[in-house]
């Protein structure tokens, strides 16, 4: 089973749908085993359908991605 940080690194692109059908049933395996990461993946998810249904402003990928970069790299810090 992969660690949580090996989650974390493939987390962003397992909720865009970028992953390989392997990636996925690992990271699939690992949110059924471990409660922190599940909880992070069923918040973010409730995360984004809350500001998506809202269609309240899009931002430009050019400054989303920063502030994903960041809230992920805060993730594995607080981890390790």
């Amino acid at each position: 089973m992969i660690t949580c940080e090996e989650f974390f690194a493939e987390f962003g692109d397992y909720l865009e749908g970028r992953v390989s059908p392997e990636v996925r049933k690992e990271l699939e395996l690992h949110l059924s085993q471990c409660r922190a990461c599940h909880v992070l993946y069923d918040s973010s998810c409730k995360t984004i359908k809350i500001v998506t249904d809202s269609c309240s402003f899009d931002l430009p990928q050019n400054i989303s991605d920063p502030i994903v970069d960041r809230v992920m790299a805060k993730l594995r810090t607080d981890r390790s």
